[in-house]
């Protein structure tokens, strides 16, 4: 069988995927965009420094932290107790540490992108978290901890001499640190390119990592949703956050379209528009849904959304975030421009009564067979072009029944 006529998995991937960037890029093969209307005149501020262990860890010791290791934005596959064990031990023989990337805040604060492994290990390991096992080299060390007392006064039988505990401390780390005004694409592209060698870093992931605050725990909120994984027949998987993407996504459009989106780092807090920059837009949404601005929304629209997941298939049914199968081929997957569209008619038409729902899913059957419509959520869809036209032609299906 050809790849060209290979059936599609659907529970591994959504229409629409490509666009989560870094090493999905290799498995979607896309012309590189254009980058001219960022890159000549963008600002590209990446500062060099220096810091020890003890001084990194203090900065996390601060009250609220300097430094940001959330564990929502741990991957499910952490390091094992050897590979913990096994960097300690570089340490103490003398080998030096990968330079660590982070991004820092308009706050100062500093947001560890690559590397976090490496720093949330050797924090642990200084707060008496785990012992040093299965080493190969030192042998002597295994089953010794950091030092001889715990903070709270608990006395160890084997820990490491003071000169060890010292070589751990004064470890030298050279962080690399992206500062504002860098834009989020730029920062991004940077990202991809020193990540290369390993398992790179999608632009949710590094979303989730810079904009940690109630933008990521209202995600998390909503795609443990049982209505929103039946609503999309669980195939959109957890893993390198694809159901935050899509999740995410939805929100900044809805919010977008009802003049909601409130730029708010900026003068005046102007309304989002959007220019065909999705990185960007993302964004300023989870900066928004972090502010004050944002709060009455994510408090309500848990509430919201739960009830309009289970609308959907109540009120299309089945297979109703997937585009028509060309021909004789294999059902498509979820589609992402699909997602974020019915969710938006759904919300709007939620309070619709019960009679109405024939004709909603009548309109939406019959909207799916429109050129202009199949086109928008085929063909380049995150152009202002697409975005704005599938979302005419949808909000067209929503003033038509208000004003039945």
């Amino acid at each position: 069988m050809s790849e060209e006529t290979k059936p599609i998995d659907t529970e591994d991937t959504f229409e629409g995927e490509e666009t989560l960037g870094a090493e999905l890029r290799e498995k979607f093969p896309l012309t590189e965009p254009d980058t001219t209307d960022i890159y000549p005149d963008a600002v590209v501020n990446i500062v060099p420094e220096s810091a020890s262990v003890f001084q990194l860890k203090r900065k996390l010791d601060k009250t609220p932290p300097l430094i940001k290791l959330d564990p929502d934005f741990q991957r499910h596959a952490v390091w094992s107790s050897k590979q913990k064990s096994e960097l300690i031990e570089s340490i103490l023989m003398g080998i030096p540490l990968p330079l660590i990337y982070v991004r820092e805040d308009d706050k100062g604060v500093y947001i560890i992108v690559d590397g976090r492994q490496r720093l949330t290990t050797l924090f642990q390991f200084m707060c008496h978290e785990f012992p040093l096992q299965n080493l190969t080299v030192l042998k002597n060390l295994n089953g010794a901890y950091f030092s001889e007392t715990t903070k709270n006064g608990i006395k160890i039988d084997k820990f490491l001499t003071q000169p060890q505990q010292s070589k751990i401390e004064d470890c030298p780390l050279t962080l690399h640190v992206i500062k504002p005004p860098t834009q989020d694409r730029v920062t991004f592209d940077l990202f991809d390119r020193v990540n290369r060698g390993g398992t790179r870093l999608n632009n949710q992931e590094m979303r989730n990592a810079i904009y940690q605050g109630s933008a990521t725990k209202l995600l998390n909120t909503l795609v443990a949703f049982n209505s929103f994984k039946t609503a999309t027949e669980n195939s959109i998987k957890p893993d390198r956050m694809k159901d935050k993407y899509l999740v995410l996504r939805m929100i900044g459009f809805y919010l977008w379209r009802k003049k909601k989106l409130l730029s708010v780092k900026d003068k005046g807090h102007p309304l989002v528009e959007y220019r065909s920059d999705l990185e960007d837009f993302l964004g300023k949404t989870m900066l928004f849904l972090n502010d004050q601005a944002g709060s009455n929304f994510c408090e309500r629209f848990p509430e919201q959304f739960d009830k309009t997941m289970k609308a959907c298939r109540t009120v299309l049914g089945k297979g109703c975030f997937r585009l028509p199968k060309k021909g004789d081929g294999p059902r498509r997957p979820i589609s992402m421009a699909l997602f974020e569209t019915v969710s938006y008619l759904i919300i709007e038409l939620i309070d619709q009564p019960q009679e109405n729902h024939v004709r909603i899913k009548s309109k939406f059957t019959n909207l799916l067979s429109d050129d202009k419509f199949f086109l928008s959520t085929t063909y380049t869809v995150d152009s202002n072009i697409s975005v704005y036209k599938r979302f005419e032609l949808i909000e067209s299906i929503i003033k038509e029944i208000q004003n039945a």
